[in-house]
């Protein structure tokens, strides 16, 4: 089991993109991954597709029963997430602000890994 921290690219939660996303999400579950951290810091713009992504992503881990924690969005993404109520659906962490993992936590599920899609 691990923390694995995924920083996101600009295009990722394109409609194009949704699928190979998912696909990805679901091999890092299967490895082991059991707290997935979601970097936004790249995305700047969420369309339609980019949310449905999410969610899908959101109902994905959690009948894994693993921890989905996203951080770094945009001020964009941010007032999206709160126009749709999304915020309290996510665990979110401020733009900036680096999630909380503490050490024994960590230790505990195997370490930290850092994946970009």
């Amino acid at each position: 089991m691990s923390v694995v921290k995924v920083t996101l690219s600009p295009d990722v939660l394109e409609s194009a993109n949704a699928l190979h996303f998912q696909k990805e999400i679901e091999k890092i579950i299967e490895n082991g991954g059991k707290i997935l951290m979601l970097d936004l810091k790249n995305v700047t713009f969420l369309t339609n597709a980019g949310l449905m992504t999410l969610v899908s992503i959101m109902k994905l881990v959690k009948a894994s029963n693993c921890i989905l924690l996203i951080s770094s969005m945009s001020e964009q993404v941010r007032m999206l997430f709160e126009l749709t109520g999304l915020e309290q659906m996510f665990n979110c962490f401020p733009s900036g602000e680096e999630i909380p993992v503490p050490s024994e936590l960590t230790e505990k599920v195997g370490g930290l890994k850092s994946v970009a899609l």
